[in-house]
């Protein structure tokens, strides 16, 4: 997570509501006031009303047209939309990987993951999503195809709401989550193009899988 103290209030204000949302602080349904946030923060209501704007961008609150927001849970479809046009980018990018070879990944996707298992035993979802955008960006980096990782990065803004519909509509603890990576990081190690798409497939598009 990036350091607060050196964020510029805007920031700081989203990225407050952000976590508390991803960690359920705040649940889905739950009426985000302006004026409150405002005061409990000691900010004005242009830079809430900001942070709610971005956070609405982010697929993590709704705001009606009269500017009442509300914490939102993506649906089931939104949710496949997303897995599916991850899946379709990252395969492409999986596929340059594995012509280039994947020893130099192994080492810091694995990182990732012990860092993910720490945030599971915390129960800090906002913390994984951060390392799940820096564990798919690795690997999608690692393709050089510069036009791909600008699409593929354009959808991190969403991850976060798309992960914890997913938690919630499968029912699964966040300590699932480390697993599912490291699937995918031994089927990276042993560099099988068969074993590599069948794991990415299932990580992002099966009904027991999630990102």
């Amino acid at each position: 997570m990036p350091d607060l103290e050196h964020l510029s209030l805007p920031d700081t204000v989203h990225r407050l509501l952000r976590t508390r949302i991803l960690n359920n602080e705040l649940p889905s349904g739950t009426r985000l006031v302006e004026a409150s946030i405002a005061e409990e923060l000691g900010v004005s209501r242009a830079t809430v009303r900001s942070a709610l704007a971005r956070l609405a961008g982010e697929g993590l609150v709704d705001i009606s047209p009269r500017r009442h927001s509300t914490v939102t849970r993506l649906s089931h479809e939104d949710i496949q939309d997303a897995c599916y046009a991850r899946y379709v980018l990252e395969e492409g990018a999986v596929r340059a990987v594995l012509a280039h070879g994947t020893a130099e990944l192994v080492d810091p996707l694995t990182d990732l993951v012990d860092r993910m298992e720490h945030a599971a035993r915390d129960r800090d979802l906002a913390a994984m999503v951060d390392l799940d955008t820096s564990f798919h960006g690795t690997l999608v980096a690692a393709a050089h195809k510069p036009r791909l990782a600008r699409l593929f990065a354009g959808m991190d803004a969403q991850m976060g709401a798309v992960m914890r519909s997913s938690l919630e509509e499968q029912h699964l603890d966040l300590a699932e989550m480390p697993r599912m990576h490291r699937d995918l990081v031994d089927a990276l190690a042993a560099a099988d193009p068969p074993t590599v798409a069948s794991t990415l497939y299932r990580h992002y598009l099966r009904a027991d899988y999630v990102l």
